[in-house]
């Protein structure tokens, strides 16, 4: 593998789908509950639940884009919890603080099963998950919702660690899964500018690149 390929960069792919709904299911065992005292079924557009009060406190239904939904409200009717399938099969979870806004979201769809977690403003922070072809991995983001950090395992077993400012990835660590640990150093344009490899046999080496990303100085 080319140096340059091994500490190629590249976008986590865990946060790039909007959240779109949430969902649940539950058996109760019929000795639970009186079979015989309660209809067989019952359909409705929408059910609403109210409390002693006549507030609403949850509401199951089916909305325009065709996510099927149940919104669970405190006692103010705010937002707390949401639970669905959106139209395409994709389940989803949502958890809001006592403002409306969402800190967790937990959702499936295209087979990548993710988690995203919010400040109090709303913005997503930390996001992990594992990709279709088997990453995993953990995004850290500022409070611009840029990456700064990251954390994944590729389906090889090789594990790599990057860090960037606001603009992209500035370095980037990794262990092939031969074992050779290595350190990548990019400038501001996203292209390699150093490196510090060790191989299997245990030789170590320092390459510097230029600002094309060529190769220009090697020790040894």
């Amino acid at each position: 593998m080319m140096t340059r390929e091994r500490f190629g960069i590249l976008a986590m792919a865990f946060v790039a789908a909007a959240f779109g709904g949430a969902v649940a299911g539950y058996f109760i065992s019929a000795a639970t509950v009186e079979a015989a005292a309660a209809p067989k079924m019952i359909s409705a557009h929408k059910f609403v639940l109210l409390d002693n009060a006549g507030k609403t406190r949850a509401a199951l239904d089916l909305t325009d884009k065709g996510v099927a939904q149940l919104a669970i409200m405190d006692d103010s009717g705010v937002l707390r919890a949401g639970l669905g399938v959106a139209a395409d099969g994709a389940p989803g979870l949502g958890i809001y603080d006592k403002t409306g806004k969402a800190r967790v979201e937990v959702a499936y769809s295209a087979q990548t099963p993710r988690i995203r977690m919010f400040n109090s403003q709303g913005d997503p922070l930390l996001a992990l998950g594992i990709t279709q072809d088997g990453h995993a991995g953990i995004e850290i983001m500022d409070k611009d919702g840029k990456p700064r950090a990251s954390l994944e395992v590729a389906s090889d077993g090789t594990p790599t660690f990057r860090m960037g400012d606001a603009a992209g990835s500035r370095i980037g660590m990794d262990v092939t899964a031969d074992g050779r640990p290595g350190l990548a150093l990019l400038g501001t344009n996203g292209v390699t500018r150093a490196t510090l490899t060790l191989n299997s046999d245990g030789a170590g080496a320092l390459t510097l690149f230029d600002a094309s990303g060529n190769a220009t100085n090697s020790l040894p």
